[in-house]
């Protein structure tokens, strides 16, 4: 029995380091990272947005974070995660100021977090530790999820969902959702590392938000979505009901965790096939309460979701000529591409 028992935990942690390496599988050229880190990342580890004054945001330290975890860069990680760590990190909970401003004195003038750049620098954190075998990294990442548990939960009604920020987000009648930060391949791995915490919870709850909250005729997700105090969805009274540049951002999670086939995303790829049988290229957002579209196109990132959610791939584009968030989006969905043809077919989710 004692043999038979040792056999079976050896099968299950070469099948463990089989998934973990092939969830952090690099898409086939290094181009796009190599242009990436030249362009976007400063030597001591700084995230630069080229299209937003050159400031830095705990968001896009998460998403350079994972994109050196899928290619295997150990170096660049280190000083991504050291200025992060340094720069951004509250003193009072064990998660970050969400913007970073290089001009004055005052670099981060805003102490409320970002619930997207918690938990990418979480997951980055929990994705590098295994891989690289560094404790250190599978610590800060355990000390940011309990954190994030602890201030950004938030119950209303049958509903309990992550809220976006520490403050602002949360009032009497009700809350802010934003569905673009239920990063769900990042949600899997949390519920998966600690099975019997709140994180397979939440991870449902935020599966099921991402279902309900389509509006319209069309029936899109937007970017901000207000919850009721009885979990009651509607489009947020304060920001335009766009499916947008944030919004855009539930397809690639959804698709990268192993559900491009979920029901949610059918209206999305109606949407975006509409331009394709057209021969058009799609527009950057569209009301979903009047239908107005952008006056340009969505850019190479945001179509790059629309190939990997309509063909299961990525683009092979450049992103040489693209700025960072949308160069961000196409790395990201070229990564989340490669790991989903790596995936075992038993892990894939319904």
């Amino acid at each position: 029995m004692a043999s038979r028992r040792s056999a079976l935990l050896l099968i299950a942690a070469l099948t463990f380091q089989a998934v973990t390496m092939s969830a952090c599988a690099a898409p086939s050229s290094p181009r796009n990272w190599t242009a990436y880190k030249s362009r976007f990342v400063q030597p001591e580890g700084r995230v630069v947005d080229t299209g937003n004054g050159n400031v830095s945001h705990s968001e896009g330290q998460g998403f350079a974070m994972v994109m050196a975890t899928a290619y295997d860069d150990p170096d660049t990680f280190k000083k991504l995660w050291s200025w992060t760590d340094r720069t951004l990190s509250r003193s009072d909970t064990r998660l970050f100021r969400w913007r970073y401003v290089p001009t004055g004195d005052l670099h981060t003038p805003d102490p409320n977090n970002a619930l997207d750049g918690d938990l990418l620098i979480a997951w980055a954190l929990l994705r590098g530790g295994e891989r690289w075998r560094r404790p250190e990294y599978v610590q800060a990442s355990a000390e940011i999820r309990k954190a994030i548990l602890a201030k950004l939960l938030v119950r209303q009604g049958d509903r309990t969902l992550l809220a976006p920020g520490m403050e602002g987000f949360v009032q009497a009648d009700g809350m802010v959702f934003n569905p673009s930060y239920a990063i769900m391949p990042a949600l899997d791995a949390f519920a998966t590392r600690e099975p019997r915490s709140p994180w397979p919870g939440v991870r449902d709850q935020a599966l099921r938000a991402l279902r309900d909250a389509r509006f319209g005729t069309m029936d899109l997700p937007v970017d901000w979505v207000r919850v009721d105090s009885a979990g009651a969805m509607w489009t947020d009274p304060d920001r335009p009901p766009r499916f947008g540049f944030d919004a855009v951002r539930v397809p690639l999670y959804l698709c990268w965790s192993g559900r491009c086939g979920d029901a949610t995303l059918d209206p999305v790829k109606r949407w975006w096939s509409s331009f394709r049988a057209a021969g058009k290229p799609a527009p950057a957002w569209i009301d979903v309460r009047t239908g107005e579209v952008a006056p340009f196109a969505a850019s190479v990132g945001m179509a790059s979701v629309a190939d990997l959610v309509l063909t299961g791939r990525s683009a092979s584009a450049s992103i040489d000529n693209e700025d960072y968030y949308s160069s961000s989006l196409l790395i990201l969905t070229q990564i989340a591409a490669q790991e989903r043809r790596e995936r075992p077919a038993t892990a894939r989710k319904p």
